[in-house]
């Protein structure tokens, strides 16, 4: 089953209430992925599980080499277990390292994510006031289809270009001819700053 699948499965469960299905999903994967184990970690915390959902978010476990929204989602998930058990403190401490990390990348839909619970801690954040002389948002050329954000989203996961085309059903032509276009409207030449420029536009 494909990383992309599953998460989106797991997603599913959560939503409709079912997080030991979630979890079960998670787990017929393996592997130590970052973003698996951020997925994992909140299911079992809706599970009721929250010293397991923090043995997968420690910053020295599968987490570790994950991206800024891999990072940003697994420490909202930490504040997450700190306010379930009442630690306020600990969790204000954590939402303001996530937020400062999500700043740096302009992150935003991690917050969105994270439910209602977060929203008081936010409130409490100072403002940030980026200097005058900060350079303006980018701005997205012309809007992606739809199967070029699935493009997208895959490559945020570091999937080859072969992989892509596999868990798409498509050529692996087709595939670059969709990663061309991307790069076009992002205006950006390589991967990275594709995805880098992805997440300024809360496209991810």
């Amino acid at each position: 089953q494909h990383l992309h699948t599953t998460l989106v499965a797991s997603a599913a469960h959560l939503a409709e209430g079912r997080p030991d299905l979630a979890t079960k999903v998670l787990d017929q994967v393996g592997g130590e992925q970052p973003v698996l184990a951020v997925a994992a970690a909140r299911a079992r915390l809706a599970a009721g599980d929250p010293g397991g959902a923090l043995r997968l978010l420690d910053p020295g476990g599968p987490v570790r080499g994950g991206g800024p929204a891999v990072l940003v989602r697994a420490t909202l998930l930490r504040a997450q277990a700190a306010h379930t058990a009442g630690d306020t403190a600990t969790a204000r401490r954590l939402v303001v390292q996530a937020v400062a990390e999500a700043r740096r990348e302009r992150l935003r839909r991690p917050f969105r994510e994270a439910g209602p619970w977060v929203e008081p801690y936010l409130a409490a954040v100072p403002p940030h006031h980026p200097p005058a002389d900060a350079e303006p948002p980018p701005v997205l050329v012309e809007p992606l289809s739809g199967r070029e954000h699935d493009v997208l989203l895959r490559l945020a996961q570091m999937m080859s270009t072969e992989d892509i085309a596999a868990d798409l059903y498509v050529s692996v032509n087709t595939v670059k001819t969709h990663l061309k276009s991307v790069y076009r409207k992002l205006a950006v030449n390589r991967r990275n700053d594709a995805v880098r420029r992805a997440r300024e536009l809360d496209l991810l």
